[in-house]
């Protein structure tokens, strides 16, 4: 079954159930991060995901052909230049599957976290956001880092990603207006800004941290820059964060491979990459925590510090959750198996 410029490359049925949660991912080459990310949204709450994979060579393909709820569809095309602005790839799998879905997009090196995400799954977000009317999830993207040297993170694959990156700039980033854009706050900001826009790089624009990685999708709709601009989404006032694993084992490899692979090409976020390879030409060592890093603690901390936002109509509403999951321990039914699976996904 061809797609487009995409073709499916395994030989799954395509059964999707009208409540299933989807996540569409374009992959290349990501055997590093895949089991975990695949088990992490798995155990999050995702019932099928959509994979356009950019012709992987690693391993990831077979990964995914032996997973029952992974779909994969193959496309040979530039990266850079058809999934980013706009991200081609995972719209038409969006708008082929996804219509009436809540659906999930993000990069292989992004895990979702919400308020109460240790407690709560993302079935029962999506449940509070269609109580309230809304359609979308804003998140802003924190960059999670090692405690040493950068070059010399290690990563067992499989394992979890805080495991090898714990450590985050705890203030958040800082907010240009786009009126009338969906988000109509732009972010930037956080540790790829203090480390690499430095010097004559102060009068570039730092990468983007704002996304709307979930949706409630109706047909027709479209990311026009990777998930950071929505044509258009009820946004909820209840805000998570995609913790961003960039920096696991591996990093400076992949960013030489991807600019070399695309010399010529005129993009933003090769832009950037050209930029991290420069700061660490000239610093092999080089270490981004300081003094003022913190360690992830779970999303309480997220809130406190102001970079995810909670409303009280949503405490309430988790609340009661608890309440009801309480009731049911005291009935001596044992804890839901939801709740067992999510609290499981950083173990």
């Amino acid at each position: 079954m061809k797609i487009s410029d995409l073709v499916k490359a395994d030989d799954k049925e395509i059964a999707v159930e009208p409540d299933d949660i989807l996540c569409f991912v374009a992959v290349r080459n990501e055997m590093l991060r895949i089991d975990h990310f695949v088990d992490y949204y798995r155990k999050f709450g995702v019932d099928k995901f959509f994979f356009a994979d950019n012709d992987s060579s690693d391993g990831t393909k077979e990964y995914l052909d032996a997973q029952r709820d992974c779909y994969r569809y193959n496309t040979d095309g530039a990266y850079f230049i058809e999934n980013i602005s706009p991200p081609a790839w995972t719209n038409t799998l969006a708008n082929v599957f996804g219509d009436g879905h809540w659906c999930l997009t993000v990069d292989a090196d992004e895990l979702l976290v919400f308020p109460h995400s240790e407690q709560i799954d993302l079935r029962q977000l999506c449940e509070y956001l269609e109580i309230c009317g809304d359609e979308a999830l804003y998140c802003a993207m924190i960059d999670m880092y090692p405690d040493g040297p950068v070059t010399a993170a290690n990563y067992a694959p499989g394992s979890p990603f805080i495991d090898s990156c714990p450590y985050f700039d705890p203030k958040p980033g800082w907010i240009w207006p786009r009126d009338g854009e969906c988000p109509q706050d732009q972010m930037f900001g956080g540790v790829r800004e203090r480390v690499f826009w430095k010097g004559e790089k102060r009068n570039e624009t730092p990468p983007c941290l704002n996304k709307i990685p979930l949706v409630k999708w109706r047909k027709g709709m479209k990311y026009l820059v990777s998930m950071h601009f929505h044509s258009g989404a009820r946004l909820s006032p209840v805000t998570g964060n995609l913790l961003h694993f960039k920096f696991l084992e591996g990093f400076v490899e992949t960013s030489k491979s991807q600019v070399t692979a695309n010399a010529g090409v005129v993009e933003k976020s090769l832009q950037e990459r050209a930029a991290y390879l420069d700061e660490i030409d000239r610093n092999p060592e080089i270490v981004f925590r300081n003094e003022q890093s913190v360690f992830y603690n779970g999303t309480k901390q997220l809130v406190h510090l102001g970079w995810m936002r909670t409303t009280d109509r949503y405490e309430e509403f988790v609340d009661v959750l608890s309440a009801t999951k309480e009731l049911t321990r005291s009935h001596g039914d044992g804890e839901p198996q939801d709740a067992d699976a999510n609290e499981d996904r950083y173990q």
